[in-house]
């Protein structure tokens, strides 16, 4: 991710402390203090202001992120062009394999999940909407990084941090690169519980005539019930179908 050459300190304590928030559901100033490392005094008075802006809301003795923020995703997501004709697809995916479809863009060399639908089998993972991860581990991720510009993909490989999130996960730099050859030959992306152990999935790109990638759609689901003949047959013609009637739509846009 780009790093500020001149970060404004107040800011960034201001994240710092919507940060604390995000992660606790819901803090007192004392605990806030102690993990942003400022006065309780300081902690105070940026709350004050984000609780006067909507930012947050003091909720008996805590404060906790305010809805003003579903406001600002809302406008988020609608920069995405793409987005209502990807959701009936990602939908309809969810329906007929039974397990959790996801739509994921790239931002700042991440993946963001920008919507999830939860098939009748599906079960409850830590992906959620506005969920970020390094692209090397999800099938997603692969997809998006295997049809990128050459440039910038060796860019974003290059200053990786691989970390064996998972016994299965890559982290040697050629390993990947041999993987995405794959992926840009076959037009799939696998995660063989790289992410999360026992989670497997299957992902595709979505591109315009030109090859610009606008994201990557996926379904995923426990290992027992995703046996490798489901994971590479079965999931992945749903995967192309969807994709398939999403990048017919994009030429009308």
């Amino acid at each position: 991710m780009p790093r500020a050459k001149n970060p404004v300190q107040a800011v960034q304590r201001t994240l710092d402390i919507l940060d604390t928030l995000r992660d606790t559901g819901g803090a007192r100033v004392t605990e806030i203090s102690k993990n942003v490392d400022l006065t309780k005094g300081t902690v105070h008075s940026h709350l004050a202001t984000l609780e006067e802006n909507g930012y947050v809301v003091h909720d008996g003795t805590e404060y906790k992120l305010g809805l003003r923020f579903v406001d600002l995703s809302h406008y988020a997501k609608n920069r995405i062009g793409i987005y209502d004709l990807v959701i009936e697809e990602v939908d309809a995916l969810a329906a007929d394999s039974g397990e959790m479809g996801l739509f994921t863009v790239e931002e700042n060399d991440e993946g963001v999940c920008l919507y999830s639908a939860e098939g009748e089998a599906s079960i409850q993972t830590e992906v959620y909407v506005g969920y970020r991860n390094e692209l090397y581990h999800t099938a997603v991720g692969k997809a998006m990084l295997a049809f990128m510009p050459v440039e910038r993909r060796d860019r974003i490989i290059e200053e990786t941090e691989f970390e064996a999130i998972t016994s299965n996960t890559i982290t040697d730099e050629t390993k990947l690169r041999e993987e995405l050859e794959e992926i840009r030959e076959e037009g799939i992306a696998y995660n063989h519980g790289e992410t999360i152990h026992g989670l497997v999935g299957a992902g595709a790109p979505i591109r315009d005539q030109d090859g610009t990638v606008y994201g990557a759609i996926s379904v995923i689901g426990p290992a027992r019930r995703m046996d490798d003949d489901r994971l590479e047959n079965e999931i992945p013609e749903m995967i192309h179908r969807a994709a398939n009637v999403i990048e017919i739509n994009l030429t009308s846009l």
